[in-house]
């Protein structure tokens, strides 16, 4: 993958545990990513693209410190290779296993597939927004359905499908092989996370505390996000029965946004980024976790949050949708209206949605050992 792994959470999570937990099994798994010269002038286009500005000041956004993803993936290694000895590198492995987005692949077109050992793509990135309401979510959907994305997939071996959503629309739009395996999450690991990495952010035991975790962007919703605070606030009395906490950074627009909102209402709180390794506890520590997204592919952060026993309240889209069992373990909504409603309802019933209810289907549903199993098989069958 081109970035670094720094961000502690999304894919970068994904491929450091997918590395950690299959080298375990005599496995040699290392992640590549590109070095920092590549880094800077990718930096570059991408502010370019997004901002249309060419000298504004290129703000790092790394989360993680070093030392800790290295720590994270045990027995793998982390390898920063240059543009130039990216094929070298490469090719010491016999399998490359990449994530699905256009600057990814068009590296190792640039080098050509067939100089190359097997390409799996998993797909990290949503082909398809549902969901279009700016220019780039547009441009995206114009790339990845049309010609550019596949000639950039041609000659691969396989699609890693993490959701049924994202197979059918590579069976029926591609012709290429694909293969549905959800992402490995471990409740295990994750109970275990809560007792030895505390946060020291404490919160209203006599309130219903309700989260929001996730990087703030169009894609996230966090504009429905501030809509449905906004419908919440014209309800009496809802500052003494509520806190809405919300974790995470981005745009620096909704960054403003949320600041905005803490101040104006007394029932919620914006902490912006926290260290990743942390979130496990403050998850426990809540009563609901709320999901806003236009578009996913298999979220990571709803995976933790049902994997501490919490319901969800998602809107009904691929990703969510393979996670949260409607009715049983969270809600899937289709409005603000009935995300507002099923807030209310879950505000009034805190014990509607059994706890074990909802870490068994995650236990069930993407238990590490057979999701690894899976994943193995599927390597081996590329080779």
């Amino acid at each position: 993958m081109v970035p670094p792994l720094n961000h502690g959470g999304g894919a970068e999570k994904y491929f450091i545990d997918l590395a950690k937990n299959l080298s375990s099994n005599n496995l040699v798994i290392n992640v590549v990513t590109m070095d920092d010269n590549f880094i800077r002038v990718f930096s570059r286009f991408i502010q370019i693209y997004y901002y249309q500005n060419f000298f504004r000041k290129i703000i790092g956004n790394r989360r993680e410190r070093e030392e800790t993803v290295i720590r994270n993936l045990g027995n793998s290694k982390w390898i920063k290779s240059s543009w130039k000895n990216l094929r070298k590198v490469l090719n010491d492995y016999d399998i490359i296993y990449t994530k699905n987005e256009l600057v990814d692949l068009f590296l190792l077109k640039s080098i050509s597939y067939s100089k190359l050992p097997p390409i799996i793509v998993g797909v990290h990135t949503p082909i398809y927004f549902p969901i279009t309401k700016s220019f780039y979510s547009k441009f995206h959907n114009f790339l990845y359905m049309g010609p550019v994305y596949k000639w950039l997939i041609e000659g691969t071996n396989l699609i890693h499908a993490p959701n049924k959503y994202t197979q059918h629309l590579f069976d029926n739009n591609f012709k290429v092989k694909t293969k549905l395996v959800y992402h490995p999450f471990s409740v295990e690991n994750t109970s275990n996370q809560i007792k030895v990495i505390v946060s020291k952010l404490n919160f209203d035991k006599d309130k219903c505390n309700i989260a929001f975790v996730g990087r703030l962007s169009e894609q996230k919703g966090v504009d429905i996000l501030i809509k449905i605070i906004n419908k919440l606030s014209l309800l009496p009395d809802i500052s003494d029965k509520i806190k809405i906490n919300i974790f995470g950074s981005g745009d620096k627009n909704y960054e403003a946004a949320l600041g905005s909102l803490e101040k104006k209402y007394s029932f919620v709180r914006y902490y912006g980024h926290v260290e990743n390794k942390f979130i496990p506890n403050i998850l426990s520590k809540h009563s609901l976790f709320l999901s806003t997204s236009r578009w996913e592919v298999l979220p990571f952060n709803i995976l933790e949050a049902q994997a501490v026993g919490l319901p969800v309240i998602a809107f009904d889209i691929p990703g969510p949708n393979d996670i949260v069992d409607n009715n049983k373990t969270g809600f899937l909504v289709n409005s603000e209206e009935e995300f507002v409603k099923k807030i209310l309802f879950l505000i009034e019933n805190r014990h509607y949605l059994k706890t074990q209810d909802v870490k068994m289907n995650i236990f069930n549903k993407f238990n590490p050992k057979t999701i690894y199993h899976q994943l193995s098989s599927m390597f081996n069958e590329s080779l």
